[in-house]
């Protein structure tokens, strides 16, 4: 008996760390986007609203100058971004981010749309985000179809940024590499 009392809190640990580390979308979807207002990191005395997105998918971007993944997948949200940028918005989120670090990140991997910067972290719970790189996909009634835990590898990207254009049911599975948020 008292070995199953020691056993079964180790049990439960890795229960809820394998639920967390293989989650692959969160109880979002479906769901109205929270609403935020927050800082633009290119011109800290103007802010952007979700609300100011309103009529087009918005394909937002949850990450920190700190994070690997971020970096590399930088690129790929760039080029993604140029092909696209016309039909949705592209938003970032860094997270937990100084602005200085934000402005050399952006810079470093020209990042063509605009940044917020969530200085605390709170918006980034209210969408779920645990990690960094981490992606929601709102459509044009700001409505979350889709979240994507983990960094886009090469080409992975534009695919699921036409199915929001298109209205389509985006499937994601798996997920790609992420850092915890403290």
């Amino acid at each position: 008996m008292r070995r199953i009392a020691l056993v079964l809190p180790v049990v439960a640990v890795f229960l809820v760390a394998g639920l967390t580390l293989f989650r692959t979308t969160t109880g979002q979807v479906g769901r109205p986007a929270v609403p935020f207002t927050l800082p633009n990191i290119q011109s800290p005395d103007r802010t952007i609203s979700l609300a100011s997105l309103r009529g087009k998918p918005v394909v937002l971007n949850f990450w920190a100058s700190w994070c690997d993944p971020c970096r590399a997948e930088a690129p790929e949200f760039a080029r993604t971004a140029k092909a696209y940028g016309n039909a949705v918005h592209f938003l970032g989120m860094a997270i937990l981010d100084g602005r200085d670090a934000g402005l050399a990140y952006m810079a470093k991997y020209k990042v063509p749309y605009p940044s917020v910067r969530d200085a605390r972290g709170t918006t980034s719970k209210s969408y779920g985000v645990t990690g960094v790189p981490e992606t929601v996909f709102v459509d044009a009634r700001g409505v979350i179809v889709a979240h994507y835990i983990g960094a886009f590898k090469d080409g992975q990207l534009g695919p699921v940024v036409r199915a929001l254009i298109n209205g389509e049911k985006i499937e994601l599975t798996g997920r790609g590499e992420t850092r915890p948020v403290p």
